[in-house]
């Protein structure tokens, strides 16, 4: 379509969405090759008696392209959704609860038994150097 082809897809999945049947390209069944190689016919038929019918849905699939697909309108998407994402973050706190069951894990499973060897104090005795330990 962004080549300014007209387009046959399957008439199932994405295809299905970004092409608008007998305006931008033309849906094809793929599970019924007589009608699809039928449709697939007719327009070449179509376009060798009305030559502008070739520009028409050609142009009709670059019109449906620039109007909802190009990387300008994806970025802004993109950008609207993960603001959207990140105040419902913020908002169901759902991500900070995560976060503090995750710590509280490590700190379990590493971090007091590190913390048990760090010295707290050094004391001087009488035979030399003391350290002493969290217990």
């Amino acid at each position: 379509m962004t080549c300014g082809l007209p387009t046959f897809a399957t008439c199932n999945g994405g295809p299905a969405e970004i092409i608008v049947d007998g305006v931008s390209g033309f849906h094809i069944d793929p599970y019924h090759g007589d009608s699809a190689s039928e449709r697939i016919a007719d327009f070449f038929e179509k376009c060798k008696t009305d030559p502008s019918y070739w520009i028409k849905i050609s142009n009709g699939g670059l019109q449906r392209i620039y109007e909802r697909y190009t990387w300008k309108i994806y970025a802004e998407k993109l950008m609207t959704l993960s603001g959207v994402y990140g105040f419902w973050k913020y908002v169901s706190k759902l991500e900070r609860l995560e976060t503090r069951r995750y710590l509280e894990m490590f700190y379990t499973l590493k971090y007091r038994d590190l913390v048990k060897t760090v010295p707290l104090a050094v004391e001087e005795s009488a035979n030399g150097i003391e350290e002493k330990s969290i217990e």
